[in-house]
């Protein structure tokens, strides 16, 4: 049988999936208890041993364990497979800033750099500028140093089941880190995520079901609810099928090239532009941005505009008239399933009479509206894909440490004082200027977006002049200035490597040659 580049490519991923990092395939939001740890290495041996212990406490997870389907089939002499997913009870992806695997000891390759934004860092003054950060109060933390903020060398994302684990992993528990380290905890509240099933819904503080409109990266195996998804998408499901290499260092991308891998010295393998330290690896957008909800709320109930906070987010919020949380319809009272995700909007609403032109959940992934041709818009949108990997974060939550309720209000998010304080957001891919940048300075900070004119995004955008058109028929209204919405109280630039380059990584004998004299 003839094989095409394309299957060639798919299957040199497939073969990665013992190595490529469980993040990748999944957030698994069945684990619907977590806690992020930002941590700062003031001793690289004591942060080597605390590694060591971590990846000898099998919880740090390979593709190939949560997405145990699309694995390769393994020869008898190599033991048995992955168990499925729905075995996995904690879970740990570990990354690394630029500074923190210098401190670590890994020095780059200088044939095979690390790229500019990444060695910069995300919370530099240079990249604040480029995404609209500049008018952000001090940050409470962040990947580079700097005399206001924590600086994160190590950011880890530790998930558990509720039932399953009473007592999470020990060696995570930030009053119990080895001297050398020090950490921020960040916790997450499970009250966000629907009881667990195969697909929970997720929800963010103001209200909203988020997760929508999730890439698929193809080839890597359908989820039972991707499957359902696709079924139900009347032929829309490949408008989400993304290339790996999108999301996986070393892996065939939409333009039909390997991304680019940066090496290290002595990293014991050979070394190329598509083959290194990092192949297989991610690279991880974090942002800690804290949503207002007294002031969303404030607004949205006072405005003259009907469903104002609706045609903002660019969904609907649920409710009993809307038991499926919409689709491109914001005022539709009632989307079938199958229309949640599977719609376009030039397709079904270019003008934006039932979607906002600048909607948030339309700048945030545009679909098929950003070209004159569907096939256009649909291909363009697929260079700037992210996947999603946060969670709503808390302050004062007792749930995440494994008590039964929140502090001081038991329904977690609903009520007058809800829990979640904003997102943990976390975005995998391998070009950050191509899409984290892109996204965020063009689609959601970007005045000119789909037409529009002196306009941002409206939760997300900074300029405190923004206004927020609202189209319609036979005329719009354009509404502004609007309060702030969110502020971003930290970030960075992460990088998740392989499962090959960790344990490499955490070895001490291997490691001793790249430490300074």
């Amino acid at each position: 049988m003839l094989t095409t580049k394309k299957d060639e490519a798919q299957e040199s991923f497939r073969q990665g999936f013992d190595d490529i990092p469980a993040i990748v395939g999944t957030g698994l939001p069945q684990l619907r208890r977590a806690r992020y740890l930002l941590v700062q290495v003031q001793e690289a041996r004591a942060a080597r041993q605390w590694l060591r212990e971590l990846m000898n406490s099998a919880v740090v997870h390979s593709l190939a364990r949560v997405r145990a389907r699309a694995a390769p089939r393994r020869k008898p002499k190599e033991g048995p497979g992955p168990k499925p997913s729905r075995d996995v009870r904690e879970m740990v992806t570990l990354a690394f800033s630029h500074a923190g695997l210098g401190v670590l000891g890994l020095k780059e390759d200088k044939r095979f750099p690390f790229p500019t934004a990444f060695a910069a860092g995300g919370a530099s003054a240079l990249r604040r500028r480029l995404l609209g950060d500049a008018q952000e109060p001090a940050w409470q933390w962040g990947d580079v140093a700097s005399d206001a903020a924590f600086q994160a060398h190590i950011f880890v994302a530790h998930y558990w089941s509720e039932t399953d684990v009473p007592q999470p992993l020990a060696l995570l528990d930030p009053a119990r880190l080895p001297a050398g380290l020090r950490a921020l905890s960040v916790a997450s509240c499970p009250s966000y995520i629907a009881a667990p099933s195969a697909d929970p819904a997720v929800f963010e503080p103001f209200g909203f079901r988020d997760g929508i409109g999730q890439p698929v990266i193809e080839g890597m195996g359908l989820s039972r609810a991707e499957k359902k998804a696709r079924d139900e998408s009347a032929g829309l499901f490949d408008d989400r099928l993304i290339q790996p290499g999108e999301f996986v260092l070393g892996q065939v991308n939409e333009y039909g090239e390997r991304a680019y891998c940066p090496n290290v010295e002595g990293w014991p393998r050979s070394a190329s532009a598509e083959s290194g330290f990092a192949r297989n690896g991610t690279y991880l957008a974090v942002r800690q941005i804290e949503q207002h909800v007294a002031v969303f709320n404030r607004f949205t109930a006072d405005h003259s505009v009907p469903m104002i906070g609706n045609l903002m987010v660019g969904r609907r919020k649920p409710d009993a008239s809307c038991p499926h949380e919409a689709g491109y319809s914001v005022l539709g009272s009632t989307v079938p399933p199958s229309e949640i995700d599977a719609f376009r909007y030039l397709t079904l609403d270019a003008n934006g009479l039932e979607c906002p032109r600048g909607a948030h959940a339309r700048r945030a992934n545009p679909r098929d509206a950003l070209g004159l041709r569907v096939e256009d818009g649909i291909a363009g949108a697929k260079l700037h894909r992210l996947l999603r990997r946060g969670r709503v974060y808390s302050e004062g939550c007792t749930q995440a440490s494994g008590a039964d309720a929140c502090e001081g209000h038991p329904a977690g998010r609903e009520g007058d004082t809800p829990c979640g304080r904003g997102l943990m957001f976390v975005a995998l891919n391998t070009d950050f200027e191509r899409q984290f940048e892109f996204v965020q300075k063009s689609w959601l900070a970007g005045s000119r977006f789909g037409d529009l004119s002196d306009e941002q995004d409206p939760l997300l955008g900074t300029d405190p002049q923004r206004s927020f058109s609202v189209q319609g028929c036979p005329v719009g209204e354009r509404i502004g200035p609007l309060p702030r919405f969110t502020t971003v109280r930290g970030g960075g630039y992460f990088f998740a490597p392989s499962l090959t380059a960790l344990r490499w990584m955490v070895q001490e004998k291997e490691m001793a040659a790249l430490q300074p004299a």
